[in-house]
């Protein structure tokens, strides 16, 4: 029961994982989207026909901002969550697969206490400015943002190898 539990569990967070990295993409391709006039319906340019071009896409581009920052803040939870059951379940396990679980736990955790956070105040300093964006600023964003994917690779990396071990001990 503790081996398809855990199974379970991982296979749960291996497919979230991937599908906030696709609702961060579609949420971005979204506000592109409708701040294009010919993309979106008569009634939206309608009403948004008193703002710039320039300024309509920094205000859809804030939202997608706001919403990503929310979802990654949220799924980081989440993920604490699926990581503390997933140690539950494979305390009695032992090796390898306990200690990839706890790994992937602080990766969640410098996620949720680190870098997460300096992506949203760096975010939030560039979510007005015109791009490309000041070079310092840049490189924060950039180093904050490229950290972050590092950590979850790396995270997917080790729920995978738990799910090898796993299914491999059967």
């Amino acid at each position: 029961m503790s081996r398809s539990a855990s199974l379970l569990v991982v296979g749960l967070w291996l497919g979230l994982l991937v599908s906030s990295w696709v609702m961060a993409t579609v949420n971005f391709r979204s506000a592109e989207a409708a701040s294009t006039p010919a993309r979106t319906p008569d009634e939206l340019n309608r009403r948004l026909q008193p703002l710039s071009a320039d300024d309509r896409r920094h205000a859809f581009r804030y939202l997608a901002s706001e919403i990503n920052r929310w979802m990654f803040r949220s799924w980081g939870l989440v993920q604490a969550g699926l990581g503390v059951v997933l140690i539950v379940l494979l305390w009695s396990a032992g090796g390898s697969p306990r200690v990839l679980a706890l790994a992937a736990l602080v990766l969640v955790l410098l996620q949720v206490g680190v870098l997460g956070p300096m992506i949203a105040t760096v975010g939030r300093e560039a979510d007005f400015l015109a791009r490309p964006l000041p070079p310092d600023l840049a490189r924060r964003f950039g180093i904050a943002h490229g950290g972050y994917v590092v950590v979850d690779l790396v995270k997917m990396a080790a729920l995978a190898a738990v799910a090898f071990v796993l299914i491999r001990r059967s």
